[in-house]
């Protein structure tokens, strides 16, 4: 089989308007293995530049293990609820969420969820959340045997509970129905657990908002800047096109 996937062209866009997860790692004061490290600008510009690409529907298409990963959601949702009911939980079912942004006003962070305890569409508050990953078979014995404070995916949860004070205890769900050991892996997190990565997330919104007013305008120092002439996507239309033209 041939993993594609598309996704919505409106949630992609409007994620540029945010930070979320990966832009927060990108701007927290720590390595990926605990050192502390310098924010500069030129962090923030980088993470600035990102938010200015013109996305077109080219960008909502992924393939391989970036699609496999992402159509194999809803399996790991059911398998984490049917794992709690085997274990006799009495607690929330998850429910699977999609291309869903869930962002505040006044707000410069953002989060899309993989599940949380109210169903997508609905009104409510949620208090629980499952942040979904299904990796390659080496990926996911890899994060399965660290340490939980370690793991470099708890910054997404990290960033929802940042954002929603109501959300109080999360899953990290791993994945992989290849395997014959270590299917299902389900590591918790509590709010508790994260007040350090929280409070850095809550750090990083600060600075990238001072970051944003202190914007400069162009052009500096004399240099021209233009937005005048064909985007990217009509050059690529105009490539594609020559290339039907003259096939290789």
């Amino acid at each position: 089989m041939e993993w594609r996937h598309k996704c919505s062209l409106d949630w992609l866009r409007e994620r540029q308007h945010y930070l979320t997860a990966s832009d927060i790692r990108a701007l927290v004061p720590v390595t990926k293995t605990g050192r502390k490290r310098k924010v500069t600008k030129m962090d923030m510009l980088k993470v600035y530049a990102s938010k200015k690409v013109q996305l077109t529907e080219r960008d909502c298409w992924s393939y391989g293990a970036a699609a496999r990963g992402h159509l194999l959601e809803p399996y790991a949702v059911d398998a984490l609820n049917d794992r709690l009911i085997m274990d006799g939980a009495t607690q929330q079912s998850y429910f699977h969420w999609d291309d869903e942004l869930i962002r505040l006003d006044n707000r410069k962070i953002a989060f899309s969820p993989d599940a949380m305890d109210i169903r997508q569409g609905t009104i409510g508050i949620p208090h629980h959340i499952a942040e979904v990953k299904c990796y390659s078979p080496e990926r996911h014995i890899e994060v399965a045997y660290q340490k939980a404070d370690e793991i470099e995916e708890r910054w997404q949860i990290a960033t929802a509970m940042a954002l929603l004070d109501s959300i109080w205890s999360a899953y990290l769900v791993l994945f992989n129905p290849s395997l014959n050991i270590d299917r299902l892996v389900l590591i918790p997190y509590s709010r508790g657990d994260l007040q350090d990565e929280i409070e850095m997330v809550l750090q990083v919104e600060r600075d990238w908002k001072d970051f944003l007013r202190s914007m400069p305008l162009m052009p500096l120092d004399g240099r021209l800047v233009s937005l005048d002439g064909l985007d990217e996507s009509d050059i690529v239309d105009e490539l594609e096109r020559a290339q039907a033209l003259n096939p290789v």
